[in-house]
């Protein structure tokens, strides 16, 4: 049967021809919440493992390289993978000096095996030089950037601590069609905040139809041990979705993203388990898949259909 969706897998092999995986290595790089440029302690969301194990790694051309190398081994042998993109992953990656930049993606792109970057940011951390850089990078290698919008709603980024405004990912967006237009932009986003309005899944696939992005990625909210929310749902509990009202916001919004859009992911899995406080369904990756997958048959979604 057709896919109810355009998926990564297929953007890949389009792209690439062949079976392709991101693979993460260190940046070294901080985060404006987090460094001090906006505050400390990170977004609301987010531990202090940065959604890796390489937060807070150097990425220098050593480490970088041997990662790369002690990966690719047993990522070819599970995954049959021939084609390989380096994926920066923790924190901010565009968070720094364009000369680091250039030497952090350089190394990366020096690889024999790397055929490409992805690159994880946050639409405040794109200045002209890091811009210049993508695009220049981009007429000649493979480059995504993954930009953390989360929300196109201010009550939910504020309350998400995020540091930025909807008109920030706005702006970001608007300046990477127009100055970067050969990066292949996806943009993530979080449902499930309790600011979140009953038309947040649905008003930001429109925003994302005309927008220039290639892809998005979706990720329910997660409350993890040592983060703000944790405090927070201890203190006062809120509410967060369980899979059903989740597949509703996931099922609204594919239907109203265009086609030419591909999904990297409808939901995202706890690294660690036993650190997510709510919602329980974040912790089972495949019942969760599975289940998820039988609500959009059950719906018979459609991606676009609405758009």
């Amino acid at each position: 049967m057709q896919s109810r969706f355009y998926s990564y897998a297929r953007y890949l092999q389009e792209v690439f021809g062949a079976k392709t995986y991101k693979v993460v290595v260190p940046g070294g790089l901080s985060c404006p919440t987090r460094d001090g440029t906006l505050a400390r302690g990170g977004c609301a969301f987010c531990d202090e493992r940065g959604s890796s194990s390489f937060a807070g790694k150097h990425g220098r051309h050593e480490a970088i390289v041997a990662e790369l190398d002690r990966q690719l081994p047993e990522i070819r042998r599970r995954f049959n993978a021939s084609k390989f993109l380096a994926y920066f992953q923790s924190h901010t990656n565009t968070h720094a000096e364009v000369a680091r930049l250039r030497e952090l993606y350089e190394e990366a792109l020096s690889h024999p095996e790397v055929s490409g970057l992805c690159i994880g940011t946050r639409p405040d951390c794109l200045p002209e030089p890091c811009l210049e850089l993508l695009e220049e990078l981009a007429q000649r290698s493979y480059i995504s950037l993954e930009l953390g919008i989360q929300s196109f709603e201010d009550p939910t980024l504020n309350w998400l601590s995020r540091g930025h405004t909807r008109e920030t990912s706005l702006v970001a967006l608007e300046r990477l069609a127009r100055r970067a237009p050969h990066v292949h932009v996806c943009a993530h986003l979080m449902f499930g905040s309790p600011t979140d309005s009953p038309t947040a899944a649905r008003d930001a696939a429109r925003l994302l139809n005309g927008s220039g992005v290639r892809g998005t990625k979706l990720h329910q909210l997660m409350i993890l041990e040592r983060t703000e929310l944790a405090r927070r749902y201890r203190e006062s509990p809120f509410p967060t979705l369980d899979l059903e009202q989740y597949a509703e916001r996931v099922i609204d919004f594919i239907e109203h993203l265009s086609p030419a859009i591909y999904i990297e992911r409808l939901y995202a899995t706890s690294s660690h388990p036993e650190e997510c406080l709510a919602p329980a369904w974040s912790r089972d990756r495949w019942a969760t898949h599975n289940r998820l997958h039988a609500l959009l048959d059950e719906r018979d979604c459609r991606q676009g259909r609405r758009a």
